[in-house]
């Protein structure tokens, strides 16, 4: 290489190629910044006090660092069993959000221009409303004098009102129709990337719509019904208002555990722990779940 043609090419080090490697990062900052200070560092404070014990009168023990909140919880079969109702009343409530937003979702996907804004307003519309007052109206409907209830009763379905407060049954109601609009926007965006030529050609050769829905249209939007359990399946365990008010002391969850413990209790280092454990079953099952859903999106 001659010297005009070293000289021609610029260096991998000159100062305008740092910036442009730079400035990424440097657009990034504010950002990390955010999730470091408000998110990743109350984590970690968190997490180091789950480790530390804790002793009615004296409070918290910052001297002791053990796992012993840990397999407190573990040994527990108390404990074990608010866990497993927790993930039962996410399961439920995930599944009534798929059953009742896929149909929701396909038609929304299939409409165009007003009608579809219409429609997809209508959707977001209750996430515009603050989730106590939607869970203080649930409980009036879902109370034995309630809308519900009195409806049933003039129609002579039932003879006395059905106990949907202070159980599973209207927590997972409630849940239900707080969660559905993420499961329908989720289905919604898978739908919209299914090419609709495919179903019509399988239409056209004879194809049954039971046999379309099942051979075409679910294995194309599986993404989107992954992505959307694992968002309402996570927000649904992590729920703490409706839960409180629609089920009460009854309804054992984690976090209304969580609260119990540390603002009842006083017990932080053991509400943090649960906190933890709650967290890490969280992330165990959404990042198989997501990085499924994405070598679909690719496959």
């Amino acid at each position: 290489m001659t010297e005009t043609t070293m000289a021609a090419t610029p260096s991998v080090n000159t100062p305008s190629t740092l910036k442009k490697r730079l400035a990424p990062w440097m657009l990034l900052t504010p950002n990390l910044f955010w999730l470091v200070v408000f998110l990743a560092g109350p984590v970690m404070l968190l997490g180091a006090l789950s480790l530390h014990g804790y002793e009615p009168g004296r409070g918290i023990l910052y001297d002791v660092w053990n796992l012993d909140n840990y397999t407190r919880f573990i040994g527990d079969p108390f404990y074990l069993g608010v866990l497993l109702t927790t993930l039962k009343m996410g399961a439920m409530v995930t599944l009534v959000c798929l059953i009742l937003g896929f149909p929701l979702a396909y038609a929304l996907s299939s409409l165009r221009g007003g009608l579809r804004g219409l429609l997809y307003f209508g959707i977001i519309l209750p996430l515009l409303t603050s989730a106590v007052v939607r869970t203080y109206g649930w409980t009036i409907l879902l109370s034995n004098n309630g809308f519900i209830n009195r409806t049933l009763m003039s129609f002579g379905i039932t003879e006395m009102p059905i106990k949907f407060l202070y159980n599973m049954t209207g927590v997972v109601i409630a849940l239900a129709q707080i969660m559905l609009p993420f499961m329908v926007l989720a289905l919604d965006a898978a739908l919209l990337n299914i090419d609709k030529s495919v179903i019509e050609a399988a239409r056209n050769l004879g194809a049954r719509p039971a046999k379309v829905f099942f051979r075409i249209l679910l294995p194309l939007s599986l993404p989107g019904i992954i992505s959307g359990s694992v968002l309402v399946f996570s927000l649904t365990i992590s729920a703490f208002i409706t839960p409180s008010l629609v089920g009460g002391a009854q309804v054992k969850i984690m976090p209304t555990m969580i609260y119990q413990q540390a603002m009842t209790l006083l017990d932080w280092p053991f509400g943090s722990a649960i906190a933890f454990i709650m967290l890490f079953v969280i992330l165990f099952l959404m990042i198989p779940s997501l990085h499924f859903a994405e070598r679909r999106k690719k496959a």
